[in-house]
């Protein structure tokens, strides 16, 4: 899902283009979905507000299919229609330390479950541990930006993934996030050695 502007971090480039590290927000998350054998094809849904991501993108190799910009449920619905797909893995442009590990992670739990959809939650507490803002706060967990959805039951039961992967956690929405994420990526460094 490439179609937010990034209006509420108050630039004139779009969101997933934004660099971390190095390079745009939206190349760390095809960097992990192309390291895993279980993707095997990548669309990216934009919108008509990010005419530059989608040629970013198809520079890449990465088909784009263009939404109308409705939000994130609707233009999921929109892709998922347009594309005519089973099991989807969704995955937010703007988690930069999103790796093949967390895809795989994901990917398991959902095999694991055996049902059609599966939205990925992590608990509020993750977030205070980190001084992270949540975005959005249902009954004490913060829906991560990775998930999965079969288009030919869009409608079907779903599967609750908790996890504390601090990882799935990051994502880049208000002005300070780069610079939280940037934090969290030097501790996580730290902790590997």
């Amino acid at each position: 899902m490439a179609g937010g502007r990034g209006s509420r971090l108050g630039m004139k480039l779009e969101k997933p283009l934004l660099l971390f590290n190095g390079k745009p927000l939206v190349d760390h998350v095809i960097s992990a979905l192309k390291g895993t054998c279980r993707v095997h094809r990548i669309f990216a849904a934009v919108t008509a507000r990010t005419p530059a991501t989608a040629r970013h993108l198809l520079e890449r190799g990465v088909d784009v299919v263009l939404t109308p910009g409705g939000g994130f449920v609707e233009d999921l619905r929109r892709a998922l229609r347009a594309l005519e797909l089973g099991p989807t893995l969704v995955v937010a442009s703007d988690l930069p330390l999103l790796r093949r590990q967390e895809v795989e992670e994901v990917l398991r739990e959902y095999r694991r479950c055996g049902l059609p959809a599966m939205a990925t939650m992590i608990p509020l507490q993750v977030f205070t541990r980190y001084g992270l803002t949540p975005t959005m706060v249902l009954n004490e967990m913060v829906p991560a930006g990775v998930n999965i959805v079969d288009g030919r039951k869009p409608e079907g039961k779903e599967h609750v993934y908790i996890t504390e992967n601090i990882r799935l956690a990051v994502n880049v929405n208000r002005p300070g996030d780069l610079r939280k994420a940037e934090e969290i990526r030097r501790i996580l460094d730290a902790d590997k050695q």
